[in-house]
């Protein structure tokens, strides 16, 4: 390992450690026995530098570090008296001498760097053309403000070579040192310095940098033209905008060798540099695609009442990645222009320029859209769909939810009109009831099961009668289907739980039909109200074998434990085979419900189903229960069914999962 980079090493261990520790950053520091004990010792008595020094010159950058803080508490405490830093100055000039290790010589720098003046210069300098010493030096002196310190560094340029040399360059570019102009710009014609010339005089600007950077970038090439045109960039962002910046901008932006990140910066420069407008049109159409590329990214800037017309006129010709983008730049511009443009690239031939354009529409456009998104919602599948109809939802404006009510008044065509119901919803419309309600007797299902889903966003409870009668004299499915989800969601809309269901009980009270009542009574249990289980209890027993067969399944389909009760009564009396098993499930089901639950009552409740579980399949469920409530008469019951040949294998995998669990649960506890 060289010295430098040994030198280098050192000083970022001491450098991290410093300056997490520095003054204010309120981080106490950890101390090893040893410092600690030391510790009332050296308050006691304060060590002189050169006590300290001694022992800072054996530290090789490990743990034991107390003479590292104590050189820093020193220094610190001196920083602001000018005989302190004074001391402290010519002791640590001194040090940097010494054989100390490079790790304490690069700590005696650091605090050099904070401390010194000007009366330190000689010193330093005389070490930079000294490889061993050269960092040491350097970095103090980048560190010390005023003429003399830069002074020596330009000086230093002539008495350094190398690695050395390319240092002190970079040091005077990271000071921004102008007077070190007239010295770098002939490096410029150096190979082995030219790059660390070019990027310092880009860092320290000024005019004279500039026209010394423009005119090596003409025959630079390869690594050095990159590095030119990087200073370049940077100097240019130092300028104040407009003429001083432009020409800097437009021979680099001119240049198509660059690599792309650096052209595509010389392109956005310009566009900054100039009238923005104007540029970005010109960019956008023309035929570099670099700088297609950079006017789409600031085509907002370009976006006007006066230019708008050229912008959206350049969309149909651009490539369709550059349509894309450039619909997202115009989705931000809300203007007629605008949705005119996007109307026309939703028609485009590319499924991903559609797709911007509708997403575009959904931000910028308005009542004029309303058609054409319901139109096509209804005319293509997937992706497309979902974007138009999401375009159709976000459209923004009290005018768009009339125009949607409008459109549905003149009895567009089915598709167009099932999408515009669904907006409806989506939007909640309140204003479009009378329409929604219309679309519940017309002769489609489709538009009928649109508007049944329109109206769970925008009905009330008041709405349940009209949605009954669809139910009840609906022929398909899907209106029964979709009736019945209407029905549960509007009556969720009533605040008082058990008076949820008084629409469909007064219903259930006055129809005649068992067909109509065994619908009615599904409802029931999905709408959940408590109220309605004592109904339940008395059509169990109705002279209608379908109404019997309806309340049974309704109650074993209970969503709470309330039903608990009446699923035991039905297990010991239901006789029908097909009913016990949905009664047992759903008594199980219930059971389940609550986890919580004191593990002997529930199994209590399973005891009692089990007595009356006849076949293998009603005592699969009671046994798959059995295993949520781990306990004694849980394993017992398990055990039981053991001897059942039909179950036995259920059986034995309970027990064993019963008992892991109790066995957890002891250990828990």
């Amino acid at each position: 390992m060289t010295t430098r980079s040994l030198a280098i090493r050192s000083f970022l261990a001491i450098a991290v450690a410093a300056l997490a520790l520095a003054p204010g950053t309120g981080v106490a520091r950890a101390q090893t026995p040893a410092a600690a004990a030391a510790q009332p010792a050296a308050s006691a008595r304060p060590a002189s530098l050169d006590a300290i020094l001694k022992q800072v010159a054996l530290y090789d950058g490990g743990i034991e570090s107390a003479a590292m803080w104590q050189l820093r508490d020193y220094v610190y405490a001196r920083k602001d008296d000018a005989a302190g830093r004074a001391e402290c100055e010519a002791r640590l000039l001194a040090f940097l001498k010494t054989p100390a290790s490079p790790v304490a010589r690069m700590a005696a720098s650091r605090y050099l760097r904070l401390i010194a003046g000007d009366s330190a210069v000689p010193a330093l300098q005389a070490m930079l053309p000294d490889d061993k010493s050269s960092d040491l030096a350097l970095y103090a002196l980048q560190g010390i403000p005023g003429a003399a310190a830069e002074r020596a560094l330009v000086q230093g340029l002539g008495a350094t070579t190398g690695a050395t040399k390319i240092a002190v360059i970079a040091a005077l570019g990271e000071r921004r040192a102008a007077s070190a102009v007239p010295a770098l710009v002939p490096l410029l014609q150096q190979s082995p310095l030219s790059s660390a010339a070019a990027i310092a005089l880009g860092r320290i600007g000024g005019e004279q940098a500039s026209t010394a950077l423009m005119a090596a970038f003409g025959g630079a090439t390869g690594d050095l033209k990159a590095a030119v045109a990087g200073a370049l960039l940077e100097l240019a962002a130092g300028l104040e905008p407009g003429a001083e910046r432009m020409p800097i901008y437009e021979k680099l932006a001119a240049d198509a060798t660059l690599p792309r990140p650096q052209r595509r910066a010389a392109l956005a420069g310009r566009i900054m540099s100039g009238d923005a407008r104007q540029t970005v049109i010109a960019m956008l159409t023309g035929q570099d695609p670099l700088a297609r590329e950079a006017a789409i990214a600031h085509a907002s800037m370009a976006l006007s009442p006066d230019t708008v017309e050229r912008v959206c006129a350049a969309l149909p010709t651009l490539p369709d990645g550059d349509q894309v983008a450039l619909i997202a730049a115009l989705s931000g511009y809300r203007h007629d222009r605008v949705v005119a443009a996007l109307l026309d690239a939703a028609r485009s031939q590319t499924e991903a320029v559609r797709l911007a354009a509708l997403k575009g529409l959904g931000q910028v456009g308005g009542a004029q859209t309303v058609a054409f998104l319901a139109e096509r919602a209804s005319s293509v599948k997937g992706a497309e769909q979902t974007a138009a109809r999401a375009a159709l939802g976000a459209l923004k404006g009290r005018e768009v939810d009339d125009e949607i009510v409008a459109q549905l008044g003149r009895k567009p065509a089915d598709g167009p009109a099932g999408e515009l119901l669904l907006a409806v919803g989506d939007r909640r419309i309140f204003a479009a009831k009378p329409v929604v309600s219309a679309a519940l007797s017309s002769p489609t299902a489709g538009i009928r099961a649109q508007g049944l889903r329109a109206l769970r966003g925008i009905g009330t409870p008041s709405d349940m009668p009209a949605v009954l009668d669809l139910l009840l004299s609906g022929q398909e499915d899907s209106d029964r289907v979709e009736a019945e989800r209407t029905v549960v969601a509007l009556a969720q809309k009533i605040d008082n739980l058990d008076g949820r269901s008084n629409t469909v009980k007064s219903r259930l009270a006055a129809e005649r039909s068992p067909e109509a009542r065994a619908r009615l009574i599904g409802l029931l249990p999905l709408i959940g109200d408590p109220s309605a289980l004592p109904v339940l209890r008395t059509l169990v027993n109705d002279e209608d074998a379908d109404v019997r067969n309806a309340a049974v399944r309704a109650t074993a389909s209970w969503p709470t434990p309330a039903a608990r009760e009446d699923l035991l009564r039905l297990a010991r009396e239901t006789r029908n085979q097909t009913n016990r098993l949905l009664v047992i499930g759903g008594l199980v089901r219930v059971v389940g419900l609550d986890r919580y639950r004191d593990p002997q009552a529930a199994v209590a409740d399973l005891k009692e189903a089990a007595a009356v579980a006849w076949r293998p399949e009603e005592q699969k469920l009671i046994l798959g229960a059995l295993t949520k409530f781990p306990c004694q008469a849980a394993l017992d019951l398990a055990t039981g069914f053991v001897k059942e040949s039909e179950v036995k294998e259920e059986a034995q995998a309970a027990v064993k999962a019963i008992a892991a669990r109790m066995k957890k649960e002891a250990v828990t506890r």
